[in-house]
């Protein structure tokens, strides 16, 4: 299947708010408020707001256009099907606030690339989209200059949705699990 995975800028607020309202959760309605907003708001505010649609799509585009959603959209004949939110550990309010996520006193700007979630488009999954996105991820981290990748799949390895990203798509791409906390494991990759 051929696609295009493209990085996320601030002039694809439109396409990126299109994705999440018209195609990412056509088979999961109950997620449809994400916006991929989870590691963005502290964990209340998250779990609050969830159904106020108009709050949290404001909210994304701003966080598009500001620059501080960063990510990739994946693109199949032209239309979106997929989704990667990746990006500078320390644009990651809630990890960055939250002790369990800590792997590294105070890291500075452009040390730690976090791969915080995939999400699919039905008819999409399954397909070896994912690994061709972290693929991506790495090879841009390199370029850029990072030194880390981290990535926080769900300890449950049984749990439905592994919207983190399962451990077994980590290890084909060589990171290594450094800790495993009460709902999620945290996974590394040197570059």
């Amino acid at each position: 299947m051929e696609i295009e995975i493209k990085k996320l800028t601030p002039d694809m607020a439109d396409e990126y708010l299109r994705y999440f309202e018209e195609v990412a959760f056509t088979d999961h309605d109950e997620w449809a408020n994400c916006y991929c907003l989870e590691s963005h708001l502290p964990r209340e505010e998250n779990e609050a707001t969830f159904q106020d649609r108009e709050f949290r799509r404001n909210t994304a585009r701003k966080m598009v256009e500001d620059g501080l959603m960063q990510g990739y959209l994946v693109y199949s004949g032209g239309a979106a099907i997929g989704w990667c939110n990746a990006g500078d550990k320390v644009d990651y309010g809630p990890i960055m606030a939250e002790g369990e996520f800590e792997t590294m006193k105070n890291p500075h700007r452009g040390q730690i690339k976090v791969v915080y979630c995939f999400e699919l488009a039905p008819g999409y999954r399954g397909k070896g989209i994912s690994h061709q996105l972290l693929e991506q991820i790495i090879q841009d981290a390199k370029e850029e200059g990072y030194s880390w990748l981290e990535a926080y799949p769900f300890a449950d390895r049984d749990f439905e949705y592994q919207y983190h990203g399962p451990v077994p798509l980590y290890e084909k791409h060589g990171f290594v699990q450094i800790a495993e906390k009460s709902w999620f494991r945290i996974m590394q990759r040197k570059l």
